[in-house]
């Protein structure tokens, strides 16, 4: 499952992933996309939510602005959430080494709602699943932001109860990609920044708190830095994740 805020490069980032491992690999993947709200894809999808229904259906069906379709659509994912299980690929898990599914744009919409609760539940009787929180690099302007994109990865595994592993994505375009490869390895050495950089406001008040909690809840993970766009780090991200699934792997 690949979560993320919106443009982090969810879709990108599965496309070349799923490429990457075809080509290099010679495995199976399957593409599934549950995001109606998307105008045109660059992988093939075995299963597209949009056959169901789209943004503009739910906008027009239930007299909605797009804020709203987003959340009626969550819902509506869960409602179809059997229909859904029963096709390909999820029908025919055997037939395929890996299935990338696509989620939502709008992550707070789809991940935070307890419809999605419906459908990770149903979807974990089925199969096991690992969430690729995707860190957007270009989106790291300060330390503030680096930590506000690390709660959000918190709080989807809170929510979903599903393991989460964080990719730092658009690393070729990162301004600070420091900051998002400490918040992973070394969350304690931002305190420090932290205190040199004399952040201004409530962050100057709640920096130390915020990443004393991001210490007690580190897991054994290293720093995977991809670009969807150049391919770089593909590698890395089919270690990590084969890793999830391994019992022999610790994430470092």
């Amino acid at each position: 499952m690949f979560i993320g805020p919106a443009g982090s490069g969810k879709t990108s980032l599965i496309y070349a992933f799923g490429s990457w491992i075809e080509k290099e690999l010679g495995l199976n993947v399957a593409c599934v996309n549950l995001d109606p709200g998307a105008e045109v894809l660059p992988y093939k999808p075995v299963l597209d939510i949009r056959n169901f229904f789209t943004m503009r259906d739910v906008m027009v069906k239930y007299g909605l602005g797009p804020n709203g379709a987003f959340i009626k659509a969550s819902e509506l994912v869960a409602e179809y959430s059997d229909k859904i299980l029963s096709m390909n690929p999820f029908s025919n898990l055997s037939e395929w080494d890996y299935i990338l599914v696509d989620t939502p744009g709008q992550m707070e919409a789809f991940i935070f709602r307890p419809a999605s609760n419906i459908f990770f539940s149903k979807l974990s009787r089925l199969a096991s699943i690992a969430g690729i929180y995707i860190i957007d690099a270009s989106a790291i302007a300060g330390l503030a932001d680096a930590i506000t994109l690390w709660f959000l990865g918190l709080l989807a595994q809170v929510k979903t109860g599903i393991q989460i592993v964080p990719v730092v994505n658009k690393i070729d375009i990162a301004v600070n990609k420091e900051y998002a490869r400490l918040l992973i390895e070394a969350p304690e050495k931002l305190i420090e920044i932290a205190r040199i950089e004399r952040e201004q406001g409530i962050l100057s008040d709640l920096a130390p708190e915020l990443l004393s909690l991001a210490l007690k809840t580190k897991q054994a993970l290293r720093p995977v830095e991809v670009s969807a766009k150049e391919g770089y780090g593909m590698n890395e991200l089919y270690y990590l994740i084969h890793e999830v699934f391994c019992t022999c792997g610790d994430l470092t």
